[in-house]
Formats: structure tokens, sequence, C-alpha cells
């Protein structure tokens, strides 16, 4: 099958010129740009075959793109098939800096799966770039008892840990 590809990639030996840190958020771009423009679904021997990239660095990227929720996969059968995570509805950050320069940003996802609340961890790195460390999806429909356990939990382990303190 034959899928959309940006036509601005650029050539392998330039590829393999970039320091290994940019050589990672140039493929993972290229693959979100992919998903993007493919909204019918991708398999990572399409961009692959399709990239001149490896297999196997395709896969990993997806690995982590669907790690951190820029990403999700359905499987039929063997196959696996990878969509962009939908389109934003709403986003908000969270600007209260936690340790380690960890924030947050708040997300309404609606795909083909259904509406979603997205949570993405965030944190700036040495170079004050702004890197996903990982993510949690919440179908709507399982928010309100996903929050009811989380808050029941949080009470737990506040009150297990008073009770060590005695």
């Amino acid at each position: 099958m034959r899928i959309k590809v940006p036509q601005d990639i650029i050539a392998q030996e330039e590829l393999r010129s970039l320091r290994p840190k940019d050589r990672d958020q140039y493929v993972q771009k290229l693959i979100l740009k992919i998903l993007e423009l493919n909204q019918r679904g991708v398999t990572v021997s399409e961009i692959a075959d399709h990239t001149k990239i490896n297999r196997n660095t395709v896969a990993s990227h997806m690995k982590t793109l669907v790690a951190v929720r820029e990403a999700y996969s359905i499987n039929r059968g063997n196959l696996s098939i990878f969509y962009k995570n939908g389109k934003v509805v709403h986003a908000r950050s969270m600007e209260h800096r936690f340790p380690n320069d960890r924030f947050y940003k708040f997300y309404r996802l609606e795909n083909e799966q259904g509406k979603f609340i997205y949570i993405q961890e965030r944190q700036l790195d040495e170079f004050r770039t702004i890197k996903v460390k990982g993510g949690i999806m919440i179908n709507d429909r399982d928010f309100d008892r996903f929050w009811t356990e989380l808050r029941k939990f949080a009470m737990e382990v506040t009150e297990r840990e008073s009770k060590a303190r005695c």
C-alpha cells in the first residue's frame, strides 16, 4: 500500500551525520508527521520502506511514541497498525513545577476509539528542552471511577504513612 510521507525527508547520509539525540528527535517528528498524513493508519514496515529508515529503529520509536501516548496501535492478527493519538479537543498546562522540573499537560482527546482524558508528564532536560516522560489516557466513561479510586488510594497511603510515623 502506498502511504503519504512528507516531501522534505532528509537524505540517509544527512540523517547519519546528525548527533544521536538530534537523529532520534528527527525520526520521532517524522513518524508523527507520517501518522498525521495517514489517518487510516500505517505499519512499521510501511514507514521503514518509504523512509529508508531501519525497521528496528522505526519499531523502537513507535514503541516510545505509544508509551508516551503520542500514538496508539490496533492489532489485527500479527499486524500492528499505528495511528496518531486523536484530535486534541481541549488542552491545559499545569504550570506549577514539581521536583526535577516536571510538569503536566492535560488534554481532551477524541479518536476512533472514543473520547479520553490524557495526562502527559513533561520535564525540562539539561538544555531546558521539554521532553515527554510518559502519560496516561483514561476513557471518558471510566474517568469518574478512576478519579474515585485514585483519591481512595491517596487517602490510604496518607493514612498508612501517618500511622507509621506514630
